[in-house]
């Protein structure tokens, strides 16, 4: 006890020394739903809860069996712990349920909320903290009324518990025995979160209210002038901030600009020691008595120690040795012959239950030391017998991830593609019995036949050619574009699994998005030029093209093929021009010595071909006859024609 009426709650030296232990985060990584993705706990604190982040999140579906006040997840003297609120569907740490005490986590463990939900726990030690430590808050709480004798409280420790039991209230049970009895034993509590004060309710028979407004199951951020009440009108304080010093606990904030006094440091509480999260989320059911003095505020007497619940074997047995009981020993004997069916019966029960979650607890493990191949190599033999077992599914899935991915990461950044390819074959033959992990191969290949496409191509700013694999960039776009949820979905989990793949799925992104800026652009393009190709040249207008191509080169710098179509409508007007002053048996010459780079010319050449030469059963026996030394083909191909009676251009 200070002097005067100040009073500081002190703790045993060993916890005190516990809490300068290094700190630890938390990382929850899913394995009943991969897809969520981790949760990464920084905080001292964290809620869990169906209206609570992330979980608000997930859907009816997954969060129906979370309970709105769950359990809290908190860390303290360097070691993290788990508090189930009595929730409908509990909470599990390796299948062992978290009931009256907060359970130690460590990494490895398997903890799940609702039956359903699993985690597989990671503890990180995060980065040493500067040399200064952030600065904690001094939160004073003072009496709004200034008639009934309340004391200031001035906080510089969190978490404080709010209780009726605790010196700060429990001081004005002979002068307000009705109102102290309006806090329950653990009302409340005020801690820390991001380097700010919030309060959260726990359960309180009467409620707190900040503001004016009951809190619900989630906690509330306070405020400098907040209005703080505790189990109705009574215990009524506002808030005052700031930040705290080495002179907190004998010197307070001068009178603020309303004019308030400051309080006086006589009639003061200081609580200069925080309480301790195991205490706070110990699960403390009231006896009877208690919750009806918290209901109506009368007082009664001193409240017996609650009885510890019987656990359900023994009510079990209880109730069979009644059933079977009876005066007879023959009915005594035949009892206890049930019962020792029974236990035996429930003891096979319990030795199949560990035996079914062999496997799940050993890959567990394998995980945990970062064994990952033998991991998936287990889960492999596992699910080709057992392939329904989805924990053991999502498990496998993890593990192969973990093993192989990295290999195939550093083939595709060394341009190795057919080794890529090698791995992802290789992990498509360890997935054979896991479907859940097939889609993440999948998603890989994807990304693979992407980076492949963009180095076979010369990279992002290499020419885009207009004749050549027209369809390769749009077949890639459109892969990429089929159920994009889904692929999202299943990058999100690589990335869970192998932090490493964000960055290559983020460069993977951006290539595709240009590569989707060049097929918007330059394949309507190259559409418009074929299209004005082949009208000019139906439209017998081929001399207009040489403008044609002039304002595509351009539009169009990277426009890969222009010399080409430029050599073929040098050909293409030739051969009009011979067409027009040659003789026939010159023209068809000069048409079979002539090759068309492009299609749209080769197909005008044969159009014209067709309509200016003889037919072709004219031409075919000339070919066959010896040619005259030193003569051109073509002059031949006329002389043979003359002699055998076939028209020429000079006959007609």
């Amino acid at each position: 006890m200070l002097p005067g009426a100040m009073a500081a709650k002190e703790k045993t030296p060993a916890r005190r020394s516990a809490a300068r232990e290094q700190p630890v985060h938390v990382v929850l990584v899913p394995f009943s739903h991969p897809e969520l993705g981790e949760i990464r706990i920084e905080d001292g604190l964290f809620a869990i809860g169906r209206r609570e982040q992330p979980f608000a999140s997930y859907g009816q579906a997954i969060a129906a069996a979370i309970s709105r006040r769950h359990a809290r997840i908190f860390c303290e003297g360097g070691a993290a712990y788990v508090a189930d609120l009595a929730s409908k569907n509990g909470t599990t740490v390796n299948g062992v349920a978290v009931r009256q005490k907060p359970q130690q986590l460590r990494s490895g463990d398997e903890l799940r909320f609702g039956g359903d939900l699993a985690y597989r726990v990671e503890l990180v030690v995060p980065p040493e903290a500067p040399a200064r430590a952030p600065a904690v808050p001094c939160l004073t709480l003072m009496p709004e009324r200034t008639d009934l004798g309340l004391q200031p409280v001035v906080l510089t420790r969190f978490p404080f518990l709010v209780s009726k039991a605790d010196e700060a209230f429990s001081r004005y049970r002979d002068a307000y025995p009705h109102q102290v009895n309006y806090i329950s034993r653990r009302h409340a509590h005020i801690f820390l979160k991001g380097g700010a004060p919030f309060v959260e309710d726990l359960g309180s028979t009467n409620g707190t209210f900040v503001d004016g407004r009951r809190l619900d199951e989630h906690a509330a951020a306070l405020a400098d002038g907040s209005l703080l009440a505790f189990g109705g009108t009574h215990f009524v304080y506002r808030v005052r901030i700031q930040e705290a010093s080495e002179s907190t606990l004998t010197h307070l904030a001068p009178p603020d600009e309303d004019g308030a006094p400051a309080p006086d440091l006589d009639k003061t509480t200081f609580v200069a020691a925080a309480d301790s999260f195991l205490d706070i989320f110990c699960v403390d059911t009231p006896p009877p008595a208690e919750t009806a003095e918290a209901a109506d505020g009368e007082t009664g007497e001193a409240a017996a120690p609650a009885v510890r619940p019987r656990p359900r074997w023994a009510i079990f047995l209880a109730e069979l040795r009644s059933a079977l009981g009876g005066g007879e020993r023959r009915a005594v004997r035949r009892g206890r012959r049930w019962a020792a069916v029974g236990v035996a019966a429930l003891g096979a029960l319990v030795v199949w239950a560990y035996l079914a979650g062999a496997p799940q607890r050993d890959m567990t493990d394998l995980l945990a030391r970062g064994e990952f191949a033998a991991a998936a190599a287990e889960a492999h033999a596992y699910l080709a017998r057992h392939p329904e077992d989805a924990a053991v599914r999502a498990l496998g899935t993890e593990a192969l991830m973990r093993a192989e991915v990295p290999a195939w990461m550093a083939a595709l950044d060394a341009g190795r593609f057919d080794r890529a390819g090698e791995v992802l074959a290789s992990m498509q033959a360890q997935a054979l019995p896991n479907p859940d992990a097939q889609g993440l191969i999948g998603a890989l290949a994807a990304i693979g036949d992407l980076q492949r496409f963009v180095a076979e191509r010369g990279g992002l700013e290499a020419p885009v050619p207009i004749y050549a694999a027209d369809d390769a960039l749009g077949a890639l776009i459109r892969r990429w574009k089929e159920d994009p949820g889904a692929r999202q979905r299943a990058f999100t989990r690589l990335s869970t699994f192998v932090p490493a793949f964000r960055d290559l799925y983020a460069q993977a992104l951006s290539r595709l998005r240009k590569l989707e800026s060049d097929d918007a652009l330059y394949r309507s393009a190259i559409e418009r030029l074929k299209g004005t190709i082949r009208a000019r040249l139906d439209d017998n207008e081929a001399a207009a093209l040489e403008a044609v191509f002039d304002e595509y080169a351009q539009k169009y710098p990277r426009l890969a093929g222009m010399e080409a179509l430029r050599a073929d409508l040098a050909r293409y007007l030739a051969l009009e021009r011979d067409t027009r002053s040659g003789s026939r048996a010159a023209l068809a010459a000069r048409f079979e010595g002539e090759r068309f780079a492009t299609p749209a010319f080769r197909e005008a050449a044969e159009r014209l071909g067709a309509s200016r030469l003889p037919a072709p059963e004219a031409l075919e026996p000339h070919r066959a006859l010896p040619e005259l030394s030193g003569v051109p083909t073509a002059d031949v191909l006329q002389a043979r024609l003359a002699l055998s009676g076939g028209r020429s251009d000079e006959g007609r």
